[in-house]
């Protein structure tokens, strides 16, 4: 018997091998079947993938159906829209397409980032409190689950720069945090829920975007790093995203004289920085984008076409957001006729594309179904929001047991800034504490209307002050939306004893507060989270999050060297 079974164990084995061969075999025909049909300028518009808007005030699909059936791109990123009408887009644009499309979208916290109606789920800050792999990967799948129900291969996340720098004006709360380890842990976890489902992870921004004070968006920055400080803090969660099978990555537009010295040169475009390090020292082999190629870090340098032109050559092979295919086409046919390109160069990056189609399953394509798109996307975010929300929660501090007063029945108040008293965190502690006094400090208050609001409160045991409505980046003045009136009334407020701040936002958001006595911190401005922070307040929850930045780490070194400039702290 024992003989038995392992006789039958080696013929599946054998069976399956060569079931895996034979689609192996499968695999190379039909991307060499499809690479032979095309012409040079069909092969070259492989290489784009263009912004495609199904709604909104930039709606164009007329534009991007004559790219398909003029220039035969290789690929749309959609945008603005809802999903019934980038199912019926896409299903039209797969149809008029000789070569099936790659659909990619840029959904760091679910669809809900780009379509309207689509609920959105938590950003990578709050997931990076909760130090929870398995919800990380939870939500990955769920956002898979939403791209295969609208037809889309690749979700260009997760981020994974390491946000070094509380300054920084366009990664911030799109990161896990600071700390490398767990940046890397829930990267890796958010890819493999994505691509056990069949869904192309990202890995962005290499070389890494995390310490900058300039948006890449606006101007090109600029990181003064050594190559042996960039090893030890950039490079790392790449190096291990890499490792663990992430299928592709994206480049960021920065200066990075270490690596490369070239004026004014996008990593983008530097060879150096894609061949060099990323392909030869850190053994990548998957698909290489570039960041949106209409983004003025690059675009104040090198004008439309040329830019694509040298991200090409720098050894990308998808360019994203090109926003001049025809001029593009043009250069790169004739950097291929004077010897510039080597048609094996060509070939190399148009089947590493196509063998990415291959894997979306689009050598067998099937239309997207057009009908209750929105209702499925919206399926599973609720549950994982609520999820998240409580396992994100974090109580920074609490040194005057404010927590437990409250448990014990004390006299509590509640000031809302920014919000109103048809909050849900406002109204739940109402009902449980009838005698609840509260007050609102909207914006355009003036100093009288602080200094009376203040004098309200002398008879309080606990004031918990909610922050509403904040903004997702610090601004010029580091306010998160709040105005000077708002921050100087926290800042009073934060010299008090009996008073807990609940942050309902960005945990940076802080570092206006640091002197603060108790600090509850909750990430988003939705239901659940209020509802977790209640739940802390009154004792039903205990707070199990971290925090994943150091807020006030910059006021504390400040602290320490009294003539420290903190308008220009050292990268």
């Amino acid at each position: 018997m024992k003989y038995l079974l392992q006789l039958l164990c080696l013929l599946l084995l054998t069976g399956a091998g060569a079931a895996n061969a034979q689609r192996f075999q499968f695999k190379g025909r039909w991307i060499d079947s499809v690479y032979q049909s095309m012409s040079e300028t069909e092969r070259i518009g492989q290489l784009f993938m263009v912004a495609a808007y199904s709604g909104g005030d930039k709606a164009n699909q007329d534009k991007i159906v004559q790219l398909v059936k003029n220039r035969q791109i290789g690929g749309v990123i959609f945008m603005q829209g809802n999903g019934e009408a980038q199912a019926k887009m896409t299903n039209h644009l797969q149809k008029i397409s000789r070569v099936p499309l790659l659909i990619g979208m840029d959904a760091e916290w679910g669809l809900g980032m780009r379509l309207t109606g689509v609920k959105n789920l938590p950003k990578q800050m709050m997931i990076g409190a909760t130090r929870d792999t398995a919800l990380m990967y939870a939500m990955g799948s769920a956002i898979a689950d939403q791209c295969r129900r609208l037809g889309v291969h690749i979700d260009f996340a997760p981020v994974v720069d390491i946000n070094n720098n509380p300054r920084n004006p366009v990664i911030n709360f799109r990161s896990f945090g600071d700390d490398k380890e767990w940046v890397a842990r829930l990267g890796i976890a958010y890819m493999k829920g994505l691509q056990d489902k069949g869904i192309m992870a990202c890995a962005k921004h290499f070389p890494g975007h995390g310490d900058v004070a300039v948006d890449s968006h606006q101007d090109l920055p600029v990181i003064k790093k050594s190559r042996e400080q960039l090893e030890e803090t950039e490079f790392f969660p790449f190096r291990q995203m890499i490792a663990a099978g992430v299928q592709s990555v994206m480049i960021a537009h920065l200066s990075v004289p270490a690596l490369d010295d070239s004026k004014n040169l996008p990593t983008t475009l530097s060879s150096k920085v894609i061949e060099g390090v990323l392909r030869k020292d850190m053994h990548f082999g998957g698909l290489i984008f570039t960041d949106a190629l209409d983004m003025k870090g690059l675009t104040k340098y090198y004008p439309d076409g040329e830019t694509d032109l040298k991200a090409f050559l720098a050894g990308n092979d998808v360019l994203l957001f090109s926003q001049n295919v025809p001029l593009a086409i043009s250069k790169i046919q004739w950097a291929l006729r004077t010897g510039k390109i080597a048609d094996t160069g060509l070939e190399t990056r148009v089947k590493r594309i196509l063998e990415a189609k291959y894997e979306a399953g689009l050598y067998q394509y099937r239309p997207v179904k057009e009908h209750n798109v929105t209702a499925d996307l919206n399926k599973s975010t609720d549950e994982l929001k609520e999820k998240i929300a409580r396992a994100a929660i974090t109580l920074v501090r609490d040194q005057g047991g404010l927590l437990s007063k409250i448990k014990a029945g004390a006299k509590v108040s509640y000031i809302n800034i920014n919000g109103s008293s048809s909050t849900y965190l406002y109204h739940a502690l109402k009902k449980n504490y009838p005698a609840l006094e509260s007050q609102n400090l909207p914006k355009k208050s003036n100093a009288a209307q602080v200094k009376a609001m203040i004098a309200k409160l002398k008879d309080t045991d606990v004031i918990v002050v909610g922050i509403h409505e904040l903004a997702l980046y610090p601004g010029k003045d580091g306010y998160y939306g709040l105005d000077a009136t708002q921050i100087s009334a926290l800042q009073q407020l934060s010299q008090k004893k009996n008073v807990i701040f609940a942050i309902l936002g960005n945990a940076y958001m802080m570092k206006n507060i640091c002197n603060a006595k108790s600090v509850l911190v909750g990430y988003e401005d939705d239901t659940y989270t209020e509802e977790a922070a209640y739940e802390v307040l009154t004792g039903k929850l205990k707070a199990k999050g971290r925090l994943p930045v150091k807020p006030c780490a910059a006021q504390a070194k400040t602290a320490a060297r009294p003539n420290a400039n903190p308008e220009n702290p050292k990268p």
